[in-house]
């Protein structure tokens, strides 16, 4: 009966197409094919950003004329073109590393070094490209604001540079890695392809366990307010540096010691030692991965993680307040626009003692270049603490040009001896003179956590004259925002002695050892960085004695491993027989 059903026409076509199919994929480049569907991922997303760069710029030119015709701008002033123009080139860059990434694989018989060659001239033809895409658009959209004052606050250029160094650091970094991994030996590439795997299949499984945990918690609000599956996306998308950087230490540390605990238990570690290589020698390749990773969390942690939570509370709180719905077509609808409807704080008081003015903010924004602050109302008071006016608007707009504020669509109350207001209406009234500044005004709303080095940088130089424990949740944060990356080079000093293992006892007891470093790194990080906020430890050591001391503890698990001796216990160093081994060994 199976035999007739095999000899069937259709049956024996299809065995024949999939022999044929098994056969065609074993002569498959996977590595090469990989690269291509990451180029056209890029590339995608390249040709989409400069449709749109292009379509905005047409309407600001349309824009641009409607206003000319009334004078009401210079002929000169055109909108900046070079924005679609740069994401269009870079476009086209990333399109010719495609094509000579497809070009290349028709070819059957290449040589391994000829095919690693090919691989980096493409890696760097798409890094120029994405390049050459992101520098004039950040330049010509955020540079300009970084050297004007425009609410007030004190920029720093260095920060934004930096941000900017970092970043192409980052996309350069790339290649450069993909060919140390072409140049370095075959026992480094083989280190790195046993860790790799774990380390793939585990960051994957914990940003899916976060992806479906967020979803049951966040998903009845997005049903609810109608939310498109735009606007999901957004919401996830922007949460991902800040999970990549909490996941990443966690992420190396299992993948460390599951790598090192096979290899072990497999003698490749010994057959690596017995052929003359010392330990760490053998270790080296993961140094470097710890490195890397280092710096993704210091790309990430810089600005666009701690900047992704304070979005995502925003956004959040936008639909949930239905400024995003669907009409019955699945077309997304907004009752107001989409910056507009963020905002980071919903309610902030502010009291200037020198002119004796306080200010309530209802709705801080979120975004700071807008500088339009929601349902704001100000009270006037003199020496005696006697109310003499008061303004409510429904917003509040600052010129930075002349330093003037603009109220919008609210009511003027003016006090008399008597205490009964006169009240007076208007659609706008403006008010110049005031040293307040929206920076000044809503600056100490903003959560230290969610401010990045920029942010951060700029908080410090504006508000320089408060006093020392005011600042110290701010400048703590500053510190631990570049000491948090080094976490993961710090992890990988802490797994790789404890993954490694001679005796038949197995990788239990280091898997134990390294759960409980990590819970007592995340213990006695939250613990200093508490004191250090309320101004009970420095700033500086507050954010980094906890990578101090587990950077120690890691380099003398290593230097015990490399030795092949026992680390000490937590029993003898408590009754001393490890201190008294030690005296000995030293006086002998």
């Amino acid at each position: 009966m199976i035999k007739k059903i095999l000899k069937h026409p259709i049956i024996a076509r299809l065995t024949k197409l999939s022999s044929s199919l098994a056969q065609r994929t074993q002569t498959w480049n996977f590595r090469a094919l990989w690269l291509q569907l990451s180029l056209s991922v890029i590339l995608l997303a390249m040709i989409s950003f400069s449709i749109d760069s292009w379509n905005i710029y047409s309407d600001l030119c349309e824009e641009h004329q409607q206003k000319l015709k009334v004078g009401q701008v210079h002929p000169s002033d055109t909108p900046p073109i070079s924005i679609a123009l740069a994401q269009t080139l870079g476009a086209l860059i990333v399109a010719l590393g495609l094509s000579i990434s497809l070009y290349n694989q028709r070819k059957r018989k290449v040589s391994s070094i000829r095919r690693s060659r090919s691989t980096q001239l493409v890696l760097w033809i798409a890094a120029i490209g994405v390049l050459v895409a992101w520098l004039p658009t950040d330049y010509t959209t955020n540079f300009r604001s970084v050297l004007v004052s425009r609410i007030g606050e004190d920029p720093s250029v260095v920060a934004y540079l930096g941000k900017l160094f970092l970043i192409a650091t980052l996309i350069l970094s790339f290649p450069l890695m993909a060919r140390l991994h072409f140049r370095s030996s075959i026992m480094d590439q083989y280190v790195v392809r046993t860790f790799l795997l774990p380390f793939t299949f585990t960051l994957i499984g914990f940003i899916a366990i976060w992806l479906i945990s967020d979803l049951t918690n966040n998903g009845p609000d997005f049903v609810s307010a109608k939310a498109s599956l735009g606007t999901i996306l957004e919401f996830y998308l922007i949460q991902l540096p800040q999970v990549i950087l909490f996941v990443l230490p966690v992420t190396l540390l299992l993948s460390l010691l599951y790598a090192l605990s096979r290899m072990s238990a497999s003698n490749e570690l010994i057959s690596m030692l017995g052929a003359g290589r010392s330990m760490m020698r053998i270790l080296r390749p993961l140094f470097i991965i710890g490195l890397y990773a280092s710096l993704i969390c210091l790309v990430f942690k810089y600005d666009w993680a701690p900047r992704s939570e304070g979005s995502k509370v925003a956004l959040l709180q936008a639909v949930r307040d239905g400024s995003f719905q669907e009409d019955n077509q699945g077309n997304s609808k907004k009752r107001k626009k989409k910056k507009s409807a963020r905002w980071s704080k919903l309610g902030w008081m502010y009291v200037n003692p020198v002119d004796r003015r306080t200010w309530f903010v209802g709705r801080v924004p979120l975004d700071f270049t807008r500088k339009t602050m929601g349902s704001v109302a100000i009270w006037q008071f003199d020496k005696e603490q006697n109310l003499l006016t008061s303004w409510r608007g429904n917003s509040a707009t600052w010129f930075f040009g002349n330093r003037t504020w603009k109220l919008y669509r609210g009511k003027t109350y003016t006090y008399g001896p008597d205490g009964i207001p006169k009240i007076q209406s208007w659609e706008s009234m403006e008010i110049p003179g005031w040293r307040e500044t929206p920076w000044k005004v809503v600056s100490a709303s903003l959560n230290p956590e969610h401010m990045g080095i920029p942010g951060l940088t700029t908080y410090l130089r504006t508000n320089a004259d408060y006093d020392r424990k005011q600042l110290a949740p701010y400048r703590t944060n500053w510190w631990y925002c570049w000491a948090e990356p080094l976490s993961c080079l710090v992890m990988v000093l802490v797994s790789a002695p404890l993954g490694i293992v001679y005796s038949r006892r197995g990788v239990l007891g280091g898997v134990a050892a390294s759960i409980f470093i990590f819970a007592s790194m995340y213990l006695l990080r939250g613990t200093f960085l508490a004191f250090g906020q309320n101004g009970q430890l420095p700033p500086f050591i507050a954010a980094w004695a906890t990578n101090f001391i587990f950077a120690i503890i890691g380099a003398m698990l290593l230097y015990y491993r490399s030795q092949n001796r026992q680390p000490p216990t937590i029993k003898s160093i408590l009754n001393g027989s490890y201190f008294r081994k030690l005296f000995n060994l030293s006086s002998a």
